[in-house]
């Protein structure tokens, strides 16, 4: 799940409430390269909330492919973590100004402030440049802002500074946390999966909107062969048409709580 610290729609509070109002027992925030929204999340709770663990979705790249990492029920309180998140914020930043340069080159009407007031207090995206473009006038339709401009292939494009993913698992390791392949049915992913058992991933997201029948037992397969655990989640973020809302998936518990024993192998107990 996203909030507004990174690209989701909702703010911290907005989110507990739709916890609160689907059936589930335990839930994580992942925002992207920080782990502010359960911070905010974790303050908010009471004794009759689902079980909250932290998160944080890492962006990796690996033989130019662009992955994203989910760490899950690492310690908050880990230094070099907390340490690397803030770097990567500050590159994300960085990115984002380079892309409205790209942008103002290409004749679209924007500033990085413009983007700045569409991100609020989130860590900077693609998402935010994309809604600060549609503002401008110069697409009809936020989908355009990728299609046209900021996609892979698109002019406005600049690659972000990423992890590789040996480095994020170490780091997710060392706070005691566990390190997830997310939605990798997308882009292709789950071809790699092999490699990155060998690196030190611990699991596999295999139920994600994204994912067909097909995929989802596959997946569950090839992590019973890699000895990965497997996870799942909706990547909830508020936004119109993309995926699904909180608590979609069904996650079996018995995931969780496989979850929560690797942790107790790396050190820590949430």
């Amino acid at each position: 799940m996203h909030t507004t610290h990174s690209d989701g729609m909702l703010t911290p509070a907005e989110l507990l409430e739709s916890v609160r109002s689907a059936d589930i027992a335990a839930f994580s925030v992942t925002d992207h390269d920080t782990f502010q929204g359960y911070l905010d999340i974790k303050e908010m709770l009471n004794e009759t909330d689902p079980q909250l663990i932290p998160g944080a979705e890492l962006s990796a790249n690996y033989q130019e492919q662009d992955l994203h990492i989910l760490a899950y029920a690492f310690d908050p309180d880990y230094f070099e973590f907390k340490n690397a998140l803030v770097e990567f914020q500050q590159a994300r930043s960085r990115r984002g100004e380079e892309m409205v340069r790209k942008l103002v080159g290409l004749g679209v009407n924007i500033s990085y402030d413009d983007v700045k007031e569409c991100a609020g207090n989130a860590v900077i995206g693609r998402p935010h440049v994309a809604e600060a473009i549609l503002k401008s006038g110069a697409i009809a339709r936020y989908e355009e802002a990728f299609q046209k401009y900021i996609g892979i292939a698109g002019p406005a494009y600049v690659p972000k500074e990423n992890f590789e993913p040996a480095a994020a698992f170490e780091l997710v390791h060392q706070a005691g946390g566990v390190a997830v392949l997310a939605h990798p049915g997308i882009n292709d992913a789950h071809l790699v999966i092999d490699e990155l058992a060998e690196m030190g991933l611990d699991g596999v997201e295999v139920l994600h909107p994204e994912h067909s029948l097909a995929l989802r037992d596959e997946l569950r397969q090839k992590a019973r062969e890699l000895g990965l655990c497997t996870t799942g989640g909706s990547d909830f973020h508020g936004r119109s048409g993309r995926n699904q809302g909180v608590g979609s998936q069904k996650v079996p518990y018995e995931f969780f709580a496989e979850l929560l024993s690797r942790t107790k192998r790396n050190g820590t107990e949430n």
